[in-house]
């Protein structure tokens, strides 16, 4: 059992280990699209990332952590402005509510990335996850708006890509090798 137990953890620490360390790989898009195919959402990952990776000449997972964090932004800010354009036409209240929630959350999701952001300066993984997965939070408050309303969601499309691209800054932060000071 002892035996079983000690080779359990020291398997575990292999795994974190290799979590761990950093993904190194050429410059552009082929070190980009090198780097996302360890995520969740390779193809979106490299699309996204792949739009600025001609200004690199070498591509790791903090460069392409930083892109996309850019990128998730950027489409945070579209959703918010699209969720202002859609309050004026919403076909009922609840839906108008719904909408006008949703760009709380967006604006709430825009102050987690910039948090993010600083948290990568710092290769704060655990900060870089957390506030990630608070962005991801308000998509899904947002579409729970909507459940509550019984309508249909306009935003449904922005919501699910902007979760999907969490999970893949999610999944880029275990790939930030963490810098140490004593």
């Amino acid at each position: 059992m002892a035996r079983a137990r000690a080779l359990l953890i020291v398997l575990a620490a292999a795994v974190v280990l290799l979590a761990a360390r950093p993904v190194a790989a050429t410059g552009g898009v082929a070190g980009v699209a090198e780097v996302c195919k360890n995520t969740p959402f390779p193809d979106l990952c490299t699309r996204t990332a792949g739009k600025h990776a001609k200004k690199y000449k070498v591509v790791d997972a903090v460069t392409v952590l930083e892109m996309q964090v850019d990128a998730f932004k950027k489409r945070v800010k579209a959703a918010r402005k699209l969720a202002k354009q859609e309050v004026k036409t919403a076909p009922t209240p609840l839906v108008r509510r719904a909408l006008n929630l949703c760009k709380s959350y967006y604006l709430d999701a825009g102050d987690n990335l910039g948090a993010c952001k600083r948290a990568i300066g710092f290769r704060d993984a655990v900060t870089i996850r957390a506030t990630m997965s608070m962005a991801a939070q308000d998509m899904q408050n947002c579409d729970e708006e909507f459940r509550k309303a019984g309508s249909q969601n306009p935003m449904e499309d922005h919501n699910r890509s902007l979760i999907e691209m969490s999970e893949i800054c999610r999944t880029l932060s275990n790939m930030v090798p963490y810098e140490h000071s004593h």
